[in-house]
């Protein structure tokens, strides 16, 4: 009797459990569509970031800037950037001259930031290597001149910044002027290890630059966005010698850039849409 009164509670109990979800942290059993990107960002507003604004899993480096021209994101930790996103079409190229003074300390960041300097980078044999280069934002002073501000730039050896880092640069400006194309851009550093400028420790010098291209026709957003849509990604080691190389040497693909800044991109689009775009 109590052997046929303790299954009959075993199989009540079994039947109670099958309708219940796992509920541990991190595993995919408690959410009702893992297809469905989550805006981790709700509060940014901006052109520049239509695709998502990408994010790790530590936040609290991540100081967001939303300007008119650009986004950033931040490292207090490093004084330089995780990442920079924008929008780029023709319309962002005008006829105002390049801004001529030295960059410029950010002063909107908080107080207790460390605000990067020109003279850090003096001396140190690293070019002041823009993000959003200065030729993509030429319809006013207001815009060039923000593209001079320390937090769009990293180190960058002249042989990349003023080779094969730039010579990606004017293919992607071609896109826009030639082939009217509007494309979403995010750029930034990997940085693995300890070296800093003028060995001061105050800016660290990346070991590779990223930059990761989505290519629509202007116009389109994030809703025209499918797995055929193009995107160039690359990664370019920060090291002299490579002045001359092509550009498409450096050819990746999104989530390896993923898997080496630990960022998610691109995130506002459909998971099967991300799978695709972001392993071709």
């Amino acid at each position: 009797m109590k052997s046929y009164i303790y299954s009959l509670l075993m199989i009540i109990f079994l039947i109670s459990c099958g309708d219940k979800k796992d509920t541990r942290p991190g595993d995919n059993a408690n959410q009702t569509d893992t297809s469905k990107p989550i805006n981790h960002y709700p509060w940014v507003q901006s052109i520049h970031a239509v695709l998502g604004v990408p994010f790790d899993k530590d936040s609290s480096d991540d100081y967001i800037i939303i300007r008119d021209q650009y986004v950033i994101s931040y490292n207090k930790n490093t004084n330089i950037c995780n990442w920079v996103a924008w929008e780029l079409d023709s319309g962002w190229f005008g006829s105002v001259s390049r801004y001529s003074g030295n960059f410029i300390a950010d002063t909107s960041l908080p107080e207790n930031f460390y605000h990067v300097k020109h003279s850090d980078y003096t001396n140190s044999g690293y070019d002041r290597g823009h993000m959003v280069m200065s030729e993509e934002r030429t319809q006013t002073a207001e815009d060039n001149k923000t593209t001079f501000l320390l937090t769009n730039i990293i180190p960058q050896t002249p042989d990349l910044n003023r080779g094969v880092w730039l010579r990606f640069e004017t293919y992607c400006n071609d896109l826009c002027w030639n082939q009217d194309k509007e494309l979403f851009v995010v750029s930034g550093p990997i940085i693995h290890s300890k070296a800093t400028l003028n060995d001061a420790g105050i800016v660290p010098i990346p070991d590779s630059c990223f930059k990761i291209v989505v290519v629509l026709d202007r116009g389109q957003s994030l809703k025209d966005v499918t797995s055929s849509t193009q995107v160039i990604a690359v990664v370019m080691p920060n090291i002299a010698g490579i002045s001359k190389d092509p550009w498409e040497n450096y050819q990746t693909t999104v989530r390896r850039i993923e898997y080496s800044t630990g960022y998610d991109f691109l995130n506002l689009l459909p998971k099967s849409i991300q799978d695709t775009i972001e392993t071709k």
